[in-house]
């Protein structure tokens, strides 16, 4: 498996920190920036640009010189007039889209609704859903949700919210349309393969199991699918009783399927790698700093032949757990490449009120790694891959059919335990 950067835009995530407010000290330098940036946007900003024109290449002046000369230009030419609060909230956001798509600027009047939508999260709606270089789009769909049962599925651009067009609102706008009180309505249009589609779901709670385990029979071999649908504490007691299931029953395989499974904790992703291995599994880093270590237990809860199904919605959480089993148990990875994102983040509170959601650090497999960019699968499932007799079946059952095809391939197995 090797790391491929991601060329398309996967969901929005918890902060694992608590709200940090800003210090007396801070808060002045940054009043001041703000007024130096007001009063030199009046004049055009060339004092500023001359005064900073010889300094170091990485000087911050240098590049607030520039920032304010062109809104000083825009303010003063451009063929409409401009308001100064919707330039600076759309200059915020677009640094925080030059980051990557979790990080956010959320301005001061609007952050009591944004973290009253945080705390609904797709409980409501079961959807994940991520905005980049403008464009919104479905990265994951929780199976049994309201979302699903309406036909929304992972990949469709999202063109409008309740009548809404997404183009220019921020993500946190889009999300908290779809974390409105339960019983309400949703509407979406939606772009599908150059397809319009529209669709209304309620929102309302649902139910999605921890983690689940079918058998499967090919050729007389029976084995097991173990599907995660989400990360919390309590999943790594939930999969310990399954895997002990799995072993009661003899499976000597499993079909650990992370197909939209995104967000989550990603701990909890360590802690059930750690029932099927032991040693250091990974580490948060941040920076040149490790700010925790993971490690697996000693003895594991089921031993056998893995391979794991993962798509573009296979993030964070799943990303982790999906890292650490193919180097350290060398499972193999079926379907597409993985959203290439396991951050943790942060809520800063800003002397203006408003709040910067950021990734302020990385999780690592065992090779120390920073997961910041996709897994690329063993064996691909993707339009090159598929045989004249697969035209017309769904990415996700043809997934799940290349799976089982590696998951029973005796000779395959061979040949790993050989080598």
């Amino acid at each position: 498996m090797s790391r491929t950067p991601q060329s398309s835009p996967q969901p929005s995530r918890q902060p694992s920190g608590e709200a940090k407010r800003a210090k007396p000290g801070r808060s002045r330098l940054v009043f001041f920036v703000v007024s130096l940036l007001v009063v030199s946007s009046l004049v055009g900003g060339h004092w500023l640009a001359d005064a900073v024109a010889g300094g170091p290449d990485d000087s911050l002046y240098k590049y607030l010189a520039t920032f304010t000369e062109v809104l000083g230009l825009v303010r003063q030419a451009y063929v409409d007039e401009s308001d100064l609060d919707t330039l600076m909230t759309n200059a915020l956001d677009g640094t925080t889209d030059a980051l990557d798509p979790f990080s956010v600027y959320i301005p001061a009047a609007q952050v009591e609704p944004f973290l009253a939508a945080r705390r609904t999260g797709n409980r409501l709606s079961g959807l994940t859903l991520l905005k980049e270089r403008g464009i919104a789009f479905v990265v994951a769909v929780d199976a049994g949700s309201p979302a699903d049962a309406a036909g929304v599925r992972p990949g469709d651009v999202v063109a409008k919210v309740n009548g809404e067009s997404t183009r220019l609102q921020p993500l946190w706008e889009i999300q908290e349309a779809l974390a409105g009180e339960s019983g309400s309505r949703a509407t979406m249009e939606l772009l599908r393969a150059g397809e319009e589609l529209s669709v209304s779901f309620e929102l309302t709670p649902f139910d999605a199991p921890l983690a689940t385990l079918v058998p499967v029979e090919r050729d007389g071999h029976t084995a097991g699918v173990l599907h995660i649908g989400r990360f919390e504490p309590a999943t790594v007691g939930r999969v310990e009783t399954l895997l002990g299931e799995a072993r009661t029953a003899g499976y000597d395989r499993l079909l650990v399927d992370l197909r939209s499974t995104a967000g989550g904790d990603p701990a909890a992703a360590y802690g059930v790698a750690g029932l099927f291995t032991g040693g250091e599994l990974g580490k948060l880093v941040k920076r040149d700093q490790t700010l925790e270590t993971f490690r697996g237990g000693d003895e594991p809860a089921w031993n056998g032949r893995l391979v794991l199904l993962v798509d573009r919605g296979t993030l964070s959480a799943a990303e982790v757990l999906a890292t650490v089993l193919h180097q350290r148990l060398d499972a193999q990875l079926v379907g597409e490449n993985t959203f290439g994102y396991a951050g943790r983040q942060d809520l800063a509170e800003l002397s203006n009120g408003g709040r910067l959601l950021y990734t302020d650090a990385f999780y690592t497999g065992p090779d120390g790694v920073p997961l910041q960019e996709s897994l690329h699968p063993d064996t691909a499932v993707d339009f090159f891959s598929r045989s004249f007799e697969d035209r017309d079946v769904p990415a996700h059952e043809l997934i799940y059919r290349r799976g089982l095809d590696v998951l029973f391939d005796t000779a395959d197995e061979t040949s790993q335990r050989a080598a």
